[in-house]
């Protein structure tokens, strides 16, 4: 009785998880990808949404704005609240709010890797917030 493996078993091995790997890379690499897309995403919306109720709850002006930072933009002074790391914004780069209601509205396109991937809506009038993903 031998104990080990032999040189043969061995390539067979190496063979067959290489070949494993380079299916399941791709596939998970584009997962991961998406997820954090989604989040970067979901952060944006958030941060909207978050600048909309501040300006309700202020009852005064509160401007976002996405162009080099995330930044908040009161009466009180600014606060920047961090950068988008994955993902890059063209179009509208800020929006407005007076007591709840967008001043500046408009759409922004989120990019990733150089392709679209988002338009985020700002309606006027009204404030809602659209979201169109194309993953």
């Amino acid at each position: 009785m031998k104990n080990g493996w032999s040189f043969v078993e061995l390539l067979v091995l190496m063979v067959f998880l290489s070949i494993l790997f380079s299916i399941i890379f791709p596939i998970s690499k584009r997962w991961i990808d998406g997820m954090i897309v989604h989040s970067e995403i979901q952060k944006i919306v958030s941060f909207v949404r978050y600048t909309k109720y501040l300006s309700y709850g202020l009852k005064d002006g509160v401007t976002i704005d996405f162009s080099k930072s995330i930044k908040i933009i009161t009466s009180n002074g600014s606060k920047e609240k961090g950068q988008l790391s994955f993902v890059d914004v063209n179009g509208c780069q800020s929006f407005a709010f007076s007591k709840g209601v967008p001043y500046i509205s408009g759409t922004m396109k989120v990019y990733f890797k150089g392709s679209r991937i988002a338009t985020i809506t700002v309606m006027p009038v009204t404030g809602l917030i659209k979201v169109e993903e194309r993953w």
